[in-house]
């Protein structure tokens, strides 16, 4: 069962607990491999990336006889399609669950954000971007790394970001427009806003009209931001309102503009384009960076960035790299 961090005891397998969202990539890993589509290099780099990765990869091959109970249609030809595997994957973190009480759950784990973000009807992968015309006549903009759900009823829009960044344009319509993530609830007043969302909580930036913010352990306290202006908060606590920066939508033309950022700043927002993982060297990470960048070939960006600041990547693998001082 969840011990008190959340975190799944698994007890078939005497051992500490591995975490929910782990468990869940392992599950998406396995349905890659089944279906001949998974980068063995970038699947052994997220094995070695931690010793919870490798006992999660472990575990599913100890319960590869009962993952062998997936239906046919589960079987290769059906797994071609992205949001097919990603459905796969959460059928056999859903068998992992019921085998032989294996692993317990529950519903709070089903409820849980890694449990809904594999899960999510709209995705982009790393470094990919993506346009949905939604029902209304609004239109949102997902960046990369993203999980989103969409839910119209005859009382409301909702828009669930489990986690990323999207871009949205209301339609004119007498229905509420939501926009729920797992720190609060933003509701669109007839605007144009941004709405980026990951484990240190949510922001909010208003290009036109406003929105209201409530903090999901504050939902009786709301705050109006009006356009221009910017909100970050967790479920239980929100900053002081800010300015929109400069070019923050600048994704949406597929840039990234750095205003004297530190290159650890830079580079952290590089490694949201692209997959693996990507970090910069202590030693230069308060070098400060000025430039327009292109999210559509990362590599190319390190390459230029190391040319022009005296830096070198270095490649544990192609999917681990260090941003660091040129060795000289």
């Amino acid at each position: 069962m969840p011990d008190a961090g959340g975190r799944l005891m698994v007890g078939a397998f005497p051992s500490p607990a591995i975490a929910r969202k782990i468990l869940a990539a392992a599950a998406h890993w396995h349905v890659e491999v089944k279906c001949g589509s998974a980068d063995p290099a970038a699947l052994q780099a997220w094995r070695d990336a931690s010793t919870e990765h490798e006992r999660a990869w472990a575990l599913l091959q100890r319960m590869d006889g009962q993952l062998g109970t997936i239906p046919p249609s589960l079987a290769l030809p059906a797994l071609q399609a992205a949001q097919q595997r990603r459905r796969a994957a959460a059928k056999i973190l859903a068998v992992l669950v019921a085998a032989g009480g294996g692993i317990v759950l529950g519903q709070a784990g089903l409820q849980s954000a890694p449990w809904q973000a594999w899960t999510a009807a709209l995705r982009t992968a790393p470094g990919q971007r993506r346009h949905v015309s939604l029902a209304d006549g609004g239109r949102m903009e997902m960046n990369t790394d993203s999980a989103a759900d969409v839910h119209y009823s005859a009382t409301h829009r909702r828009i669930r970001l489990h986690h990323g960044e999207i871009m949205l344009r209301t339609a004119p319509d007498p229905r509420p427009f939501l926009v729920d993530t797992p720190h609060g609830v933003i509701r669109a007043l007839g605007t144009r806003f941004g709405v980026r969302c990951d484990d240190g909580g949510s922001t909010v930036s208003v290009y036109e009209h406003a929105v209201e913010v409530r903090c999901a352990a504050r939902a009786d306290a709301a705050r109006r931001l009006e356009a221009g202006q910017q909100l970050s908060f967790t479920a239980s606590a929100a900053d002081a309102v800010q300015a929109v920066p400069a070019h923050q939508d600048s994704w949406l033309r597929g840039m990234l503009v750095a205003a004297d950022w530190p290159l650890q700043q830079l580079v952290a927002e590089l490694a949201r384009y692209r997959r693996g993982r990507l970090v910069c060297d202590a030693a230069v990470a308060r070098h400060p960076v000025t430039g327009t960048y292109r999210l559509d070939d990362i590599d190319a960006v390190l390459e230029s960035l190391c040319a022009s600041h005296g830096l070198q990547v270095t490649y544990f693998t192609r999917y681990w790299a260090t941003v660091a001082a040129r060795q000289i």
